[in-house]
């Protein structure tokens, strides 16, 4: 029983910290300083994804990327969150951009059909190609 207890109690100790640890919260992304693990242009993204969806995941999806092309609409969202869409020269899809909540609003330094280049988290495929948590980082 002692051995049990001197080995075994601070493993598990050790173990129960490692696991609270990497259960913390990690707080939402920065993506002004995340590193971009992507760069590519509106069109490329679209056809992608509608070529392959599934590859075209395990490609973009989850990671931060930079996407350029022609703006096509700003609006905002039933949060007051703008909503930024590039052409993806496709008459079926576009690249929709979720701005994080605390960007300026865009339509004070951006027009429709300016050439853009957003950076946000690619979330995959849902008729458009998702990027959420945007930054705009060209006007």
């Amino acid at each position: 029983m002692s051995k049990l207890l001197k080995f075994g109690l601070p493993l598990l100790v050790v173990g129960g910290l490692l696991a609270f640890k990497l259960a913390q919260p990690k707080g939402p992304l920065d993506i002004h300083s995340a590193p971009t693990e992507v760069t590519i242009n509106a069109g490329s993204l679209y056809q992608a994804f509608e070529a392959d969806e599934m590859a075209a995941n395990r490609k973009y999806a989850g990671k931060v990327i930079e996407v350029s092309g022609a703006l096509s609409s700003i609006s905002q969202d039933d949060n007051g969150h703008y909503v930024m869409s590039l052409s993806a020269d496709s008459p079926l899809g576009q690249i929709t951009c979720n701005l994080a909540p605390k960007e300026p609003n865009p339509t004070t330094t951006s027009a429709i059909g300016q050439s853009v280049i957003i950076k946000g988290v690619c979330t995959g495929y849902l008729f458009d190609v998702v990027l959420d948590n945007a930054t705009l980082l060209s006007k």
